[in-house]
This record gives structure tokens, C-alpha cells and sequence, in this order.
């Protein structure tokens, strides 16, 4: 791009709105810039672009400071010393030892040796091609090799990051296994820092340093935008956290019980998997807050409010990397106000990470594609990896990145990979490094890596074949529903869970045609590299967390799509802008269209907030009735009961005492099950006698309540009314006080 005429003919002069040129010449994929544009619309500016198909360069200022042009093979001096070599010696040597070390111990098959003896054969043959004169070297790897003496400490770094991990597999298949691996947390970590570090570029000189002046004089109107809505988005998801939703689920609960083992030492490894086969370093994420700030519905949830909000941040970043500034600030403002967000980043469940883990990996990638620096590739993988530790939603961000790969090389074949091969292989190398320990996991222990996906995956789980069976519909009648009721999550089918269990789809009217717009555009512009991660991660994420799984539409499953659900609505609207804009040639309609759009997203915001705050919560949808009992009980333990008092919860089989927002937050009070009926007067002498007793008595049991005052005639009964119907009773207490318990067994 030039700002002189040009006699190329095959180029294309424009002197008209040069800001309208460049953007749309910048959305459909032909320009890729480092910063966006900002060309006055007065401006009269001859633009000339040079469209390639195929070539997709840097700007030249980029392509200077990433690139510099590999040394031709006839430069090449065949007989230069690589004193790198001996650095992958070294490394070859010890990984094929501690692979050898591992099946000595074994003395079986094991994956993890394989592993390591595959890397080390791997890294050996490189290194020994490169050495042997026999053989014609590759010239981008003779160059590397032949940089170790000007940069050596990066070697070293790089191979002990992979010696670290090595290490770190090696301890965590030890049999029998360690007391304790928490400590091993730093090896994973410092491994990882040593790649980032041996593939960060060299520091720049101090006349290239950031100067955070110019820096804020240039952006402080967007900086201010995006401050207020992510002031925004942490108000709307931190305020009363504890009470709203007022309910505490049991699969919460169930994963705060996690933390706590975590904190007491019953769980002491980060590297496996714990509850339902969820990993167990999200325990650890949720044990920081709870640690601090004790076992309470707030702290459990606080973690959680700051992923929403930073996930409001990188997707303001993703989508300003890929279609500009204006089109990020509406997608972050929608998204930091959107009902079904909000309500996620409100639980203490960690479903709401698989959106920021997505958007953080396609930020990277695209900052990779886009300057070619080795440090944003790596820091894609980096995050990649680290998704696979938390819900197994998250394992999609490596299936969206592997997507991208597949489709890149479909569209530019071997330009791609002629640009951009270094950048894949950092990418593919920090995956490993950190992912490396999850995917040991999943080898040696498949049944627990898989737990979760076998219980709701519609084939794993045997459901598709029992629904054949119970329904008498083939198997293509039943996967044509699936995928409508997935597909449609957000405009026709409501939650199908009591994880948010809304009546309504997940978009209403206005929001759900913009999205259906914004989807058809998309998916439609298939060859557009900007649009194409968004149509990726909504089909993929659709596919994944709904058609593959049993009873879809289930919204804990489809958290990650509503990334890009909201850019879709945004993009809509974009165009809707633009189409105004080329309609009419008139500056005033012109200056009214960015207000216009502000106003729109405004008024959509405020009936998304709406409906979250003032018509769904009220209801006490969220968790079930079971979860409503639960928390209520809880809470009353808690606050009237100590640890004199022994609980009987006459509950089952609908409940039980051990639903995990009782243990949670009353754990100092003790319980037991009635599982049986009582159909004469109760026993005393079954009953602990050094405690008082509280009776708690779900409405379907409620007869049984007259066997046990037969017994202790002078108890106090307090009947619960329900929270979402006064009229209905909860449950009902009948409180028995120790020294009646030892009368009534005299």
C-alpha cells in the first residue's frame, strides 16, 4: 500500500473516503495491519493496493524488525562450527536415560517412556544429520544451529525446559507414588518459563522502548472506553455476589468441597483429576479465595467474577486484532452485559475459563500471524496447554487452533507454511511443554481423563443407542433434533438444565435476529482469515458442547460459544452501519451512524441486565429445588446450629444429607441419611446421645414426623417456607435437645 499513483496494472487507485477503502479492503482479509488505520474522512488520499490471493506479507516496517532473510545454502560455510549441537546432545542423552530409567522401574509398557524416547530419538537424529557431512543439511536448520555460539544461553534454556519436563513425567508415573506433588507445581511452571524466555526476542535498545506517553496520548479515548466497560462488567458480576444467585448449586459446592481438600492436604496433586473427573488445578485456582476468605458462597464465586471480566478484556483485544477498534468496543460491551455471561461468571464453577482460554489462544495466534514474533506463537500454545486443566470445555481450544492450522493450509497451501512453519513449531512445542503432564495423565489413566465426556457424550455414554430403543426413531431421526436443538440454543430451544434454566432462548428478539444475520454473514465468508476463527468457534463449540452430548440445549456445555454469539450480534450491526453509510452519500447520516450503533448496543445492554437481575433471578431457577432445600438448610445449620447438634435428614431418595451445599457451607454441623421409613416409634437408642438432634423433614415425608414426637413429645418444630411459593412449606424442623434424647432412653 502506497500513497503515489502506480502503473502496476493490476492494482487499483481509489482518491474517495480513503478510511472506507482501507476498511474494506482490511475486512475482507487482503490487509493486515499491526494498528488500525485513523485517516480524517475529509482526507483526500490516493490509495493504491496491490491484492494478492496468495501472498499475504507484513508490513514492511514488520517485516524488517521480524524477518531477517535466512542465509542462502551457498553461503552456508559447510565446515562451521554449531556448537549447538552438543546443547541437543546433552538433551537427547538425557531424556533417552530418564525414558530408559522409566521402564527399568516399570519394568512394563509405559506411554511416558515412549514419550520421552520418541523426543530424545527425535532431537538425536536432528542433531546428528546436522553434524554428518554425508548428509545436506536444511538451511533454515543449519542457520539455527550455526546461532548457538552468538546466542547459546538460549539452547540451554530451551533444552532445560524440555529437561524439566521430562523430569516432571517422570516423577508423576512414579509407582508407588509420591506423598505429595504440590511441589512439583514449580517444575511445570519454571519449565514453562524457560521456553518463553529461549524464544522471547532480545531486548530492544532504549531508543525502542515503549513510551507510555505517547503511548496514552494516541489511545486515551479507547483506553477510557474499554476501562468503563470493564468497570462495567466486574460491577455487574461482583455485586452481591454472595446472594445473587441466591442459591448455591451442589455441583458448586461440590467443587469449592474440592478446594478445601486441597487446602486440608487431601488432595496434593495438581496434575490429575478430581469430582467428575474435573481437573484438579481448578481446585487449586478456587482454594487462593477460599483459603483467604473461608468457606463462604462469595469466596467461592470471586475467582470466577475476575475470569468473566477478563474475558470481556481479551475478547475487546481478539476482536480489535482481527476486525478493528469499533467493532471490538460494541462485541466487549455486549458481551460484558450479556445475561447468560453475567450469570456464569456469577457461579463458582469454572465452565466461564473456556471462553477466556479460546479468546486468549486466537489473540496470540493472530498476533503471531500477524508480526511473525516467536513469543506470541508460544504464548498461543502456552495457553492452549493450560486450558486442559481446567473444565473439559476447555480441551476445544486446541481443536479451534489444530481447525485453524487445517484451515490455513487449505487456503494458502505452501505459503503458510513457507512464512510461518517457525511460528507452528514454537506454537506446537509450548503445547507440549504445558500440556504435557494433563496428556500423560489421559494415557495412563483414560477411564478418569474421560469420566466426564463418557457420562454425557451421546455415544460414549450408550444414549443415542437407548433413545433408539425407548423412542422406536432411527439413529439419523434422533441426530437430526440434536443438532437442531444445539443450533438453535440461542434463538429457539431454552435451557433444557437447572444450570441457568432460563424459559427463554438464550438471545430474545432483537439480539436473536442481529445474531442470525451475523452468523449467515459469517459463516458465508468462509475465505475471510478474519472471520473465520468466530465461525470456527461458535459451530465447533455448537457441535462439541451440544450436538455431541446428551440433552441439548444445556448451557453449562455452551458457555465458550457466547464469545462469539455476541461479535455475531455486533457484526450485524456493523454492517447494518456500513450499508447506511454506502446508501446514502450524506455526511450528516454519516456522523449519526457510530450514536446510532452506541444506542442500539445501550438499549440492548440495559434488557439484558434487566432480565437477569429483575425477572430471572426472583424466579430461583438456578440449581433445582434441590438445590434451594439444600442451601436453605445449610445456611440455617450454619447460623442456629453448631457443632453440638447432630442432624437427621429424612430426605431420601430424593436427597440427601451429603449434597454438597450442606457440607459446604455448614461443615461443622454432622448428619445422617434416614433412608428408610419409619413406620413405628422411633428408636432412641439409634440416635447419638451427646448431641442435641435437629429433624429435617422433606414435605413427602412429613408423616414420619409424628413417629419421632411419639418418642420425644417436648421437641420444637419450625416449619420453612418455600422462597419461590409462600404458601408451600420447604421443609420442616423438629429440634430435640440432648437431655430430652437420654430421657427418651431411660
Amino acid at each position: 500500500m502506497s500513497h503515489t499513483p502506480s502503473n502496476n496494472p493490476d492494482s487499483t487507485q481509489h482518491s474517495e473516503t480513503a478510511q472506507d477503502v482501507v476498511d474494506a479492503v482490511y475486512q475482507d482479509g487482503h490487509l493486515k495491519l499491526s494498528t488500525p488505520l485513523d485517516i480524517p474522512n475529509d482526507a483526500q488520499v490516493q490509495i493504491t493496493m496491490v491484492l494478492q490471493t496468495e501472498v499475504d506479507d507484513p508490513p514492511p516496517s514488520e517485516q524488517s524488525a521480524t524477518q531477517q532473510p535466512a542465509p542462502s545454502t551457498s553461503q552456508v560455510d559447510s565446515t562451521a562450527p554449531m556448537r549447538g549441537l552438543i546443547f541437543l546432545l546433552v538433551g537427547a542423552l538425557g531424556l533417552v536415560g530418564l525414558a530408559q530409567q522409566t521402564f527399568l522401574d516399570r519394568l512394563e509398557f509405559s506411554w511416558t517412556a515412549l514419550a520421552l524416547a520418541i523426543i530424545a530419538v527425535l532431537i538425536f537424529t536432528l542433531t546428528a544429520l546436522a553434524a554428518n557431512s554425508e548428509y545436506k543439511t536444511p538451511p533454515f536448520l543449519r542457520s539455527m544451529f550455526e546461532s548457538v555460539g552468538r546466542g547459546s544461553w538460549r539452547q540451554v534454556m530451551l533444552i532445560g525446559s524440555v529437561g524439566l519436563t521430562g523430569i516432571l513425567l517422570y516423577l508423576l508415573q512414579l509407582e508407588p507414588a509420591l506423598p505429595s506433588y504440590n511441589w512439583t507445581f514449580f517444575f511445570w511452571i519454571g519449565a514453562t518459563a524457560l521456553y518463553v524466555a529461549a524464544i522471547a526476542p532480545p531486548r530492544k535498545s532504549s531508543d525502542q522502548r515503549w513510551n507510555i506517553r505517547n503511548w496514552w496520548q494516541q489511545h486515551n479515548q479507547t483506553i477510557i472506553a474499554v476501562g468503563a466497560i470493564l468497570v462495567v462488567a466486574v460491577g455487574l458480576r461482583l455485586f452481591q455476589l454472595g446472594n445473587i444467585p441466591p442459591t448455591l448449586g451442589g455441583d458448586e459446592a461440590e467443587q469449592g468441597l474440592e478446594a478445601i481438600d486441597v487446602l486440608n492436604g487431601e488432595i496434593t496433586n495438581p496434575f490429575s483429576t478430581g469430582w467428575l473427573g474435573v481437573p484438579t488445578m481448578s481446585f487449586y485456582f478456587n482454594a487462593l479465595t477460599i483459603g483467604l476468605l473461608g468457606n463462604t458462597i462469595f469466596a467461592l464465586r470471586l475467582p470466577w467474577v475476575f475470569v468473566g471480566a477478563a474475558t470481556v478484556l481479551s475478547t475487546f483485544l481478539l476482536v480489535k486484532r482481527l476486525r478493528g477498534e469499533t467493532l471490538a468496543l460494541l462485541t466487549a460491551a455486549l458481551l460484558a452485559t450479556y445475561h447468560y455471561h453475567i450469570h456464569y461468571s456469577r457461579l463458582g464453577s469454572n465452565q466461564i475459563a473456556d471462553a477466556l482460554f479460546v479468546s486468549l489462544a486466537l489473540l496470540f495466534f493472530y498476533r503471531g500471524y500477524d508480526t511473525r514474533q516467536p513469543v506470541d506463537w508460544a504464548l498461543s500454545g502456552i495457553i492452549v496447554g493450560f486450558a486442559q486443566y481446567f473444565y473439559a470445555g476447555g480441551r476445544f481450544t486446541a481443536v479451534i487452533i489444530m481447525a485453524l492450522l487445517a484451515y490455513f493450509t487449505l487456503r494458502d497451501r505452501q505459503h503458510f507454511w513457507r512464512e510461518h512453519y517457525r511460528g507452528v513449531v514454537v506454537l506446537l512445542g509450548a503445547m507440549l511443554i504445558v500440556s504435557g503432564p494433563m496428556i500423560q495423565y489421559a494415557f495412563r489413566f483414560p477411564d478418569d481423563y474421560n469420566a466426564r465426556l463418557s457420562m454425557v457424550g451421546i455415544f460414549q455414554s450408550g444414549w443415542l443407542a437407548t433413545e433408539q430403543e425407548v423412542l422406536g426413531h432411527s439413529a439419523w431421526e434422533i441426530l437430526v433434533v440434536q443438532f437442531q436443538r444445539a443450533a438453535l440454543a440461542f434463538t429457539a430451544y431454552p435451557d433444557k438444565t437447572f444450570w441457568y434454566g432460563s424459559p427463554k432462548p438464550l438471545f430474545h428478539f432483537a439480539d436473536g435476529a442481529l445474531f442470525l444475520l451475523g452468523l449467515g454473514f459469517a459463516s458465508l465468508s468462509f475465505f475471510n482469515r478474519r472471520l473465520i476463527p468466530m465461525v470456527f468457534w461458535w459451530w465447533g463449540g455448537m457441535m462439541m458442547g451440544g450436538f455431541l452430548t446428551e440433552n441439548p440445549p444445556s448451557t453449562q456445555r455452551l458457555v465458550t460459544m457466547s464469545v462469539p454469539a455476541v461479535f455475531f450480534v455486533a457484526l450485524a450491526l456493523e454492517q447494518i452501519g456500513l450499508i447506511v453509510r454506502r446508501s446514502w452519500n450524506c455526511p450528516a447520516i454519516h456522523r449519526l451512524i457510530a450514536p446510532a450503533l452506541g444506542g442500539v448496543v445501550l438499549i440492548l445492554s440495559l434488557l439484558s441486565i434487566r432480565w437477569y437481575f429483575v425477572e430471572y433471578t426472583p424466579q430461583r431457577i438456578y440449581g433445582g429445588i434441590n438445590s434451594v432445600v439444600a442451601t436453605s438448610i445449610a445456611e440455617y445449620a450454619r447460623d442456629d446450629l453448631d457443632a453440638s447438634w447432630h442432624m437427621y435428614f429424612f430426605g431420601p431418595p430424593r436427597m440427601y444429607i451429603g449434597f454438597g451445599t450442606i457440607p459446604y457451607l455448614a461443615p461443622d454441623v454432622a448428619g445422617e441419611d434416614i433412608v428408610e421409613p419409619i413406620t413405628e416409634s422411633l428408636d432412641s437408642s439409634t440416635l447419638q446421645t451427646n448431641k442435641n438432634a435437629a429433624f429435617i423433614f422433606l414435605p413427602e415425608r412429613m408423616d414420619e414426623l409424628e413417629r419421632v414426637r411419639e418418642t420425644f413429645p417436648n421437641g420444637e418444630l419450625q416449619s420453612i417456607p418455600s422462597p419461590i411459593n409462600n404458601n408451600d412449606v420447604l421443609y420442616t424442623i423438629y429440634r430435640v435437645s440432648q437431655s430430652q434424647i437420654a430421657q427418651g432412653i431411660e
